[in-house]
């Protein structure tokens, strides 16, 4: 039953500091008093008087080849009733977890910070950002990777396919989930429920005006709400992976809507892709067929760098970091040539976690202009802007933020504009250098009004 001590014991302290300190678009203005908001808040649901607002805003991030996300920025009424329901669930949604699947975690479970305030260098999936428990993201993914190189050392498996779900938040049908939920959760949660349901269905009326929303989860900043529940979505289909790749004594793992199959023969990996496609339509998702990606044990190595992350699992080894350095290079070349894939961007934010004062000046040199690359600036956050910032020398720096300056002319997305003002302040770089970023995400604000009323 909702009560007022439950509202303001379970929307801590913890996340309504996040929620206006630990994002790119936080809440604007004087932060009013936590229990006397939530109180507030807690009332006016209990009267029946809370209606979810339109967004405040939307940060737009770039997915590939110029497609983008579109991320809501909620109110801070929104965000509250949103993560009370899911901490008042989330011990029934988070059981019945499938062996190899990750990304379940409660939102209740101990916060800690990351250390030494650096993020894990893989490419995490949306969250890890601004999530609710970075270290939770980081652990998460980190065993997950760590089962991906454990499929590879297993002479067993010769074949691995890589794949994702399309619009996998946008496609999450809302009467199924809620069956699902209701199914686990006792009657005497039954107002969670239907005020989890009621925000899901209406939280979107910038778009869909007074229509009422019957499928997608808002992939919010902060992320961790929908995280639990998009979890929970998959856990049939889980099972389901499961029991046939156990079958043809083949592997599955899956961290959020990233899978992986291992598999012994091509046969068998491509019987298995044919059952994914099943069993995700049955539930209304599709797979991604533009990033389903089939490798040999060679091609899958090469994808994933287990070679060169071991060389700089230890961050000060001078020696293994001008290896990996060097292998990193070669191996970028061949596969350019050849068309093969690679996943760069993680490898050069494990290079930017290392220590790199006392290395070679060539290599040292090498790996900044690597990490100078216009792609991968464009789509990193605050926290790796700043580690490029603090290799370069005065005149480096000069350039590097004429750089950023430059890229906000070309770049279409304002998270990349967002994530520019955040680094300036974390570095205690006056904003008045990044005028021209600033006034571009100016622009950007007052085209999406204007695009928005010409929709109406």
């Amino acid at each position: 039953m909702l009560s007022v001590e439950s509202f303001i014991s379970l929307v801590d302290n913890k996340f309504w500091k996040h929620i206006h300190r630990g994002t790119d678009f936080p809440n604007k203005g004087r932060v009013p008093d936590r229990k006397k908001f939530l109180s507030s808040l807690f009332h006016e649901v209990k009267a029946a008087k809370y209606a979810p607002s339109p967004p405040r805003g939307y940060v737009v991030s770039h997915k590939e080849n110029l497609v983008v996300r579109f991320i809501p920025a909620l109110t801070r009424e929104d965000y509250c009733v949103y993560f009370y329901c899911l901490r008042a669930l989330e011990d029934e949604l988070a059981k019945n977890r499938v062996e190899g699947t990750y990304g379940g975690w409660k939102l209740g479970g101990k916060i800690r910070k990351l250390e030494n305030s650096e993020e894990e260098a893989m490419d995490v999936p949306y969250g890890s950002d601004h999530g609710y428990n970075k270290h939770a993201w980081k652990e998460a993914w980190t065993e997950f990777q760590r089962k991906a190189y454990e499929l590879h050392s297993n002479n067993r498996y010769q074949y691995y396919v890589v794949f994702d779900v399309a619009n996998f938040y946008d496609c999450i049908r809302l009467d199924r989930l809620e069956n699902l939920v209701r199914s686990v959760v006792g009657s005497e949660k039954s107002q969670e429920v239907s005020l989890l349901f009621y925000f899901l269905s209406h939280w979107n009326r910038k778009y869909l005006s007074y229509e009422r929303q019957s499928v997608g989860l808002p992939q919010d900043e902060v992320g961790d709400c929908s995280r639990i529940l998009s979890n929970f979505y998959l856990q049939d289909y889980d099972s389901y992976m499961s029991k046939l790749t156990r079958e043809v004594k083949a592997r599955y793992l899956r961290y959020a809507d990233d899978q992986i199959l291992a598999c012994r023969t091509d046969k068998d990996a491509k019987k298995l892709m044919f059952h994914a496609s099943e069993g995700l339509a049955k539930i209304g998702l599709n797979l991604n067929a533009s990033k389903a990606r089939f490798f040999d044990r060679v091609q899958y190595e090469q994808y994933w760098s287990f070679d060169i992350f071991e060389l700089l699992s230890a961050i000060d080894d001078n020696r293994n970091i001008v290896k990996a350095y060097r292998l990193f290079k070669a191996r970028k070349a061949k596969l350019a040539k050849t068309g093969e894939k690679m996943k760069t961007a993680p490898v050069l934010k494990r290079f930017l976690n290392c220590q790199l004062g006392k290395l070679p000046g060539i290599t040292r040199g090498g790996i900044i202009k690597l990490v100078l690359d216009d792609d991968f600036i464009k789509n990193a956050n605050s926290y790796y802007l700043g580690k490029t910032y603090s290799l370069l020398d005065r005149q480096g720096k000069r350039k590097f933020i004429d750089k950023l300056e430059g890229l906000s002319e070309s770049v279409l997305f304002n998270q990349y504009h967002l994530r520019v003002i955040r680094f300036a302040r974390e570095s205690r770089i006056s904003l008045w250098k990044f005028r021209r970023v600033r006034e571009n995400l100016r622009q950007m604000n007052r085209w999406d009004r204007s695009r928005l009323e010409s929709v109406r």
